[in-house]
């Protein structure tokens, strides 16, 4: 876990609150501030706020002082180096006193009850192993909701909501931790692994994990509703899909007998090993596949490109970081999850 480098904030009353909101952030700023607006907003009133900058470079510590003298909420800010989200919410997690945390992401908007509903949960359902997973949509304000992001919501490469909201029981698959609520003391003893970088994976492991060791058991609760400000576009989600390959093998390497061989070979295909192979093959097929999407959504291309990216990141994890970025992939997109 990272030492913090700065920690402010007013210090919170001996007796805790009964519920804590952990925010990583990295450059963030805009969407940040809104995240905010939101949680004022909440019906219930009486909890804390712990953010966690992962090495900002924009004016984010500056605002959120302002924001902490100004606002209403109980919040506070700790900075440290850039380590990744799984670092961060670690960080968090150390620093919240309430019994019971509710992580999201600062581009999280919440629904007035999110934190209520979250909150109600675990006061139904004290046992240490219950997990609340809260809905989260694409936000239809400040940005514009595309074709290829309807699909990836539809598709459940983003999320899975579809099949939670026809039915399907949530599991460890659905550890969503854009809007997932636990208890604070099982979340210390089951720290997030740090050896994964980016916001791609490192939440699936950590809920297979507590499934497999603690038996978790996740409640989806569709009234906890928030929405998702990311604009995405097909190059993000190509960049994306290289690092959740690289974050698969991590976790393959973590949890051998995990291993589907149907799917890992779909990463060994002679008729894809040749765009693996080629950068400039794949550059032209990505800009072709994207232009596309802006009008055939979606269409054969842009799910086999994006199955290239995957095999690219997932046999990269191999090789030694210099020369295994491919050029879409140069730059990890760390806010997509």
């Amino acid at each position: 876990m990272c030492n913090c480098s700065q920690v402010s904030g007013t210090l919170l009353a001996s007796r805790p609150y009964p519920i804590g909101i952990i925010i990583p952030t990295h450059n963030r700023l805009e969407v940040l501030l809104l995240c905010l607006e939101r949680l004022e907003s909440q019906t219930w009133k009486d909890f804390e706020v712990v953010i966690v900058d992962d090495g900002s470079t924009d004016a984010t510590p500056q605002r959120i002082e302002e924001y902490q003298r100004k606002g209403s909420l109980s919040i506070r800010y700790i900075r440290q180096e850039n380590t990744g989200p799984a670092s961060a919410r670690n960080t968090a997690i150390a620093a919240l006193q309430a019994p019971v945390c509710l992580m999201i992401g600062d581009d999280i908007l919440a629904s007035p009850q999110m934190v209520q509903t979250h909150l109600q949960l675990h006061q139904r359902r004290p046992e240490v192993h219950i997990a609340g997973l809260g809905l989260t949509r694409w936000s239809d304000s400040g940005q514009t909701v595309t074709r290829f992001m309807r699909w990836l919501d539809a598709s459940g490469l983003q999320f899975a909501y579809k099949d939670l909201l026809r039915g399907t029981p949530p599991d460890w698959k659905h550890f969503y931790t854009s809007n997932l609520s636990l208890k604070t003391q099982f979340l210390r003893e089951n720290p997030f692994d740090e050896s994964f970088k980016t916001a791609a994976g490192e939440d699936i492991e950590l809920g297979y994990r507590m499934h497999r060791k603690h038996g978790l058991e996740v409640v989806f609760l569709p009234d906890a509703c928030a929405e998702h400000l990311h604009p995405t576009s097909f190059q993000q989600a190509c960049r994306r899909m290289f690092n959740v390959g690289i974050s698969t093998r991590r976790f393959h390497e973590l949890w051998p007998d995990s291993v589907n061989p149907v799917r890992v070979s779909t990463v060994h295909n002679t008729a894809r090993d040749t765009i693996l192979r080629s950068r400039w093959l794949l550059s032209v097929l990505t800009t072709v596949a994207s232009a596309l999407t802006t009008f055939w959504c979606p269409n054969p291309l842009m799910n086999s490109v994006l199955k290239v990216h995957f095999g690219r990141g997932y046999r990269s994890a191999e090789l030694p970081v210099a020369s295994a970025s491919p050029n879409l992939a140069d730059t990890p997109d760390r806010q997509l999850l």
